[in-house]
Parts: structure tokens; C-alpha cells; sequence
């Protein structure tokens, strides 16, 4: 599945780099997304919970930031196993801020490949699903870089 898309803030690019790269911040913005640890300065591991249609899940995952141009550009790849569905998920995320006049345009990229008991479940479920999280996401984000 492939998701993209930009978004506006009305703050510099800087202030919405620092709020992505804060881990504690970035959990309080992504719904489901616990127990995050520091493995080191580009490596996370965390856990995170979704429901997808009537199936539910518990995804244990790994992130890793593969590419930073600091405060315009973020490529990270994450891997992830739900221990209740045995099913796995990988991603790839981009993400690119530009200024716009005093505000910040990110534009996005993803694509999330899940193979298993919940990819059984079907593409127009779990992309519906995907796309409101993503929502949520830069919903709480822009809450916070804005406030």
C-alpha cells in the first residue's frame, strides 16, 4: 500500500524537525505507539496497537532513520512482527519540509507492505485503516508544532 500527501503547518520547518525527531513527542502524536525505547541515535524499537477491521493487533516493531538532510528530509524503514496474528508489516517513509513564506509544507511517502492473517483481511480495509492513522497523526502533530 502507498500512501502520500502534504500538509501544511504554520510554523518553520525547524519546529516541525524537532518535534518529529523527539521521541516522546512523536509517540503522543501517532495513535496506538507505545513503550518506545532509544536504541541508539537513529534506531528505536516500540510497540504499537491497531485494529483492523475485526481483527486486532499488537505489532512489536523497529524503526531506523536511513537517510536525514536536517531540517528538510527524513527517510526511515521500519519492521514490525503482531505477536497475536503472527503477521509481519515493513515500511518505508519519507518526509520532506519545505518553507512556505512563514509556514512549513511536509510532503510525504509511504509505502507499507503486510503480509499475513491481516493482509488476509484485505487491501480496502487495511489502506482505510492506514489512512486514519496517518490523519491522526498529522492531526496531533500540527497541534503540537502550532501551539
Amino acid at each position: 500500500m502507498k500512501y502520500q500527501g502534504k500538509v501544511e503547518f504554520k510554523t518553520q520547518p525547524r519546529k516541525v524537525w524537532d518535534t518529529v525527531l523527539d521521541m516522546e513527542q512523536f509517540v503522543a502524536c501517532f495513535p496506538g505507539v507505545e513503550d518506545i525505547e532509544m536504541v541508539d541515535e537513529k534506531t528505536f524499537t516500540g510497540a504499537m496497537k491497531a485494529k483492523v477491521g475485526p481483527v486486532s493487533g499488537d505489532f512489536a516493531f523497529q524503526a531506523q532513520i536511513v537517510e536525514a538532510e536536517e531540517p528538510t528530509h527524513l527517510k526511515a524503514e521500519v519492521e514490525g512482527k503482531d505477536s497475536l496474528t503472527n503477521s509481519t508489516m515493513t515500511a518505508e517513509i519519507t518526509m520532506d519540509l519545505a518553507p512556505l513564506n512563514e509556514d512549513t509544507e511536509l510532503s510525504y511517502f509511504s509505502e507499507v507492505k503486510i503480509k499475513g492473517r491481516l493482509a488476509i483481511i484485505g487491501d480496502m480495509v487495511i489502506r482505510a485503516t492506514g489512512a486514519q492513522v496517518i490523519e491522526e497523526f498529522f492531526n496531533r502533530l500540527r497541534i503540537r508544532v502550532e501551539a
